[in-house]
């Protein structure tokens, strides 16, 4: 169980204890799974996850909320969870307050398995009082390790193309667009990008990109973000229906809370949305829906340094105020002078205090005129570290791109051709690599097992938010079983095994069509992506399709 969880039960005095073997009976597969007797049905009144549901995630947590105030000891020692009539170590708690007992396995539960759980009828009430008369068995089954997410909620898969996927931090929710109208109930137009969020785990699709009263955009809208909780959605659109003053001409950032359905555009220090010719894209938003970052060729997008007419990274802060909340030029140099070159593909941690972009400039630091990654730490006085840099300090000798940050700001990876930054590299292509902010070393991560560069071609890294894993694309064959050469295959990289070399492909069974654009949930456990390869039964259609992947190389 997250360790967030297991504190929200300390905080709130909930009495734990390991589940003990004591007089339980196992259920063997094929039984009935809900007891007919109306006193068990009225003494337990709801179970989570459902009895027969077949969506939960590897980590979720069994409850059971009961009628009556219970004894907490036996309800401790009552509850079980069984996989193939084999106990499944786990705490317990009991909160008096909801009457509300929750198992948490101590070990991640397996994709796709069917499991058992049972609440014995030897539990009594706070009156030394028995309210089940026999035992509260009830089943459930994970979800499989490949699982089609853009579908909608009645199991269809979608008409039309589906890619550029997002992933929130427990892998429920995948954000993705589509030019798909049998998503959702709402009136979408063909042959138009929108986006949507999929539940997992209660198989709700809703359209983000809409107004506040649910009308579609009536434009494309592209290259979604999510937020850690799954509440904040940014994206890119050239709509003009949203009522709030988009020059219509231009791609603007908006901010959509699922929530309440609000949607925001972000705008310049005075209120003013983006007049630039190319427009504002690549937005990201921070957990708690407070900042935005984005790139921008908008010269006057922050009032305190002039963008030069270069594209250049900025965050707004939207804390009191979307329209007139202060924007900052995070391409700028200690001294206040804005990027001599363009700036591009953003990324920030999970609070927004630590930022990575790449850039063409070379006035941010002494450098060369290739594209390189630079971190900011928006925590201290401004400056600029450039982190394509090989240990030691040499720069990076060619181009460098797409960086993607931890959640705690202390682990970057990106990818590059420069032949200089490991040793190991000896394939002369692009591979990817992994710099530690402290102690600023950097290594290559698409490696094989003998630690040399791959047969091939990596690329769009993104790394978990605990920093214990890289998702990324690659055409090389030697990196990880059942890949296939010239091929983009999905693979994860195992940080925590370092500096051992664990890569599995992910994208499962061997595919003859590319994977693309992986994202990683902050804890790992799941990978979203887009392919054309059917990898489901119910992928229905031969277009592109966004699955999500358990990470096989989490324990």
């Amino acid at each position: 169980m997250p360790e967030a969880t297991k504190s929200h039960y300390d905080r709130f005095g909930l009495i734990t204890a390991f589940l003990v073997v004591g007089v339980i009976s196992l259920v063997q597969p094929g039984c009935n799974c809900s007891s007919s007797n109306d006193d068990t049905s009225s003494a337990i009144t709801s179970v989570s996850p459902a009895n027969s549901s077949a969506n939960s995630l590897v980590t979720t947590d069994i409850t059971a909320l009961f009628r009556d105030d219970m004894d907490s000891t036996t309800v401790e020692n009552g509850f079980s969870l069984t996989l193939n009539s084999t106990l499944v170590a786990a705490t317990v708690s009991y909160d008096e307050a909801t009457k509300t007992a929750t198992l948490s396995p101590d070990i991640d539960l397996v994709s796709g398995a069917e499991y058992y759980a049972t609440i014995a009828s030897s539990v009594m009430d706070i009156n030394g009082s028995s309210p089940l008369s026999s035992d509260y068995v009830w089943s459930f089954t994970i979800s499989p390790a490949m699982l089609l997410t853009s579908k909608n909620a009645n199991g269809v898969s979608g008409f039309d193309v589906s890619q550029s996927a997002d992933i929130d931090a427990t892998g429920r929710y995948i954000v993705f667009e589509s030019e798909a109208i049998n998503m959702t109930s709402d009136a979408t137009t063909r042959n138009r990008l929108h986006i949507y969020r999929k539940d997992t785990i209660t198989g709700e699709v809703i359209l983000v990109s809409s107004t506040s009263e649910g009308l579609e955009a009536d434009n494309d809208a592209r290259n979604p973000s999510i937020s850690s909780n799954g509440r904040y959605v940014v994206f890119e659109s050239k709509a003009s229906n949203f009522s709030i003053n988009a020059y219509g001409s231009n791609l603007q950032i908006y901010l959509k809370d699922l929530d309440n359905g609000s949607i925001d555009l972000s705008r310049n220090d005075f209120g003013f949305p983006d007049d630039s010719a190319i427009g504002a894209s690549n937005a990201k938003v921070s957990d708690d829906g407070r900042y935005i970052l984005f790139q921008s060729s908008d010269a006057t997008m922050s009032t305190a340094t002039d963008g030069l007419g270069n594209v250049q990274i900025y965050l707004k802060d939207i804390s009191e105020d979307i329209l007139a909340g202060p924007v900052q030029m995070i391409s700028r140099t200690a001294l206040n002078e804005a990027g001599t070159n363009d700036s591009g593909n953003p990324d920030m941690s999970a609070d927004g205090s630590h930022i990575v972009f790449e850039s063409l400039a070379t006035n941010l630091t002494t450098s060369n005129s290739f594209n390189h990654i630079y971190y900011v730490n928006t925590s201290v006085a401004h400056t600029v570290e450039q982190i394509s840099v090989a240990t030691g300090g040499a720069e990076a000798n060619a181009q460098s791109n797409k960086p993607s940050i931890s959640n705690d700001g202390s682990t970057i990876v990106f990818h590059s051709s420069a032949t200089n930054l490991d040793s190991s590299d000896d394939n002369d292509a692009t591979d990817v690599y992994l710099h530690y902010i402290t102690p600023g070393s950097t290594e290559l991560i698409s490696a094989t097992n003998n630690g040399k560069s791959g047969n091939d071609a990596s690329s769009n890294a993104h790394i978990s938010g605990d920093a214990d894993y890289v998702v990324f694309e690659s055409q090389a064959s030697d990196l990880a079983s059942d890949s296939r050469l010239g091929i983009n295959n999905i693979l994860v990289r195992d940080l925590s095994a370092m500096p051992g070399i664990i890569i599995k492909k992910v994208d499962i069974p061997s595919s003859t069509l590319p994977s693309n654009e992986p994202a990683i949930s902050a804890d790992g456990r799941y990978v979203s992506f887009h392919s054309d390869e059917a990898y489901t039964d119910d992928d229905s259609y031969s277009v592109s399709d966004v699955f999500r992947t358990h990470n096989s190389t989490h324990p």
